[in-house]
């Protein structure tokens, strides 16, 4: 039987390596639109659909106490809740498990880990998943993150943004900085989620302390913001 030929795409620079060097190896690009990536993200994707690139756009659908969430943000909202950097729920929920239900099986789905994060592939080859096998081109070849960039400009591409939730827990304190900065209403609702957060001690995304500390600047409160 055929084995589908899948890449988990994230909009970053290491799944578009996989567009440009596996354009004829694949059926399907898949990207998991959850509602939380940073603005050019999904410019980028626009930019890569009409270089000629297909990419497919699912939407997660996530359940929790009966109430279905399409979109990461609302989701942690409605649960009081923020993304945590001991156990990706985040990824696993709103990214894996979405692609997981929709590729056709018996599938091989590729995923983007550069020679870096070996240690991320050994944890997801550790688990069986039905129907599904998972390879990491990248690391096969020994692929470093300058590596990726070089083969993107290469083939006359512009090199993406880093990918990733603008409230993600992984995020440097510069990266946070620039959110404040440059994404003033997104760091606002990021704001709000540490505020949200239902618990018996505060709770927040970032190197335990909260986002206007980390950033080192006051903020407008946030009834001065609107949608």
């Amino acid at each position: 039987m055929k084995e589908n030929q899948y890449i988990s795409y994230g909009g970053g620079v290491n799944s578009t390596t996989f567009l440009v060097l596996e354009e004829t190896k694949y059926d399907e690009a898949v990207f998991v639109n959850h509602g939380g990536d940073y603005p050019y993200t999904y410019n980028y994707i626009d930019y890569l659909e009409k270089k000629g690139f297909n990419i497919t756009t699912i939407i997660p659908e996530v359940t929790r106490k009966g109430i279905t969430y399409n979109d990461l943000y609302d989701y942690c909202i409605g649960n009081k809740i923020l993304p945590f950097r001991r156990r990706r729920w985040c990824t696993g929920e709103f990214k894996v498990t979405p692609v997981r239900k929709y590729v056709e099986k018996p599938s091989i789905i590729s995923i983007g880990f550069d020679f870096g994060e070996v240690r991320r592939m050994n944890n997801m080859l550790k688990k069986k998943y039905h129907g599904i096998t998972y390879k990491f081109p990248l690391i096969k070849n020994r692929f470093s993150r300058q590596d990726c960039k070089d083969i993107i400009r290469d083939a006359g591409l512009k090199v993406p943004e880093k990918s990733g939730c603008y409230f993600c827990p992984f995020q440097s304190k510069r990266e946070l900085k620039k959110l404040y900065n440059d994404y003033p209403e997104l760091y606002i609702k990021t704001k709000f989620l540490e505020e949200n957060v239902e618990g018996s001690k505060p709770t927040y995304l970032r190197y335990e302390k909260p986002l206007d500390t980390i950033v080192g600047a006051d903020t407008h409160k946030l009834e001065d913001w609107s949608e």
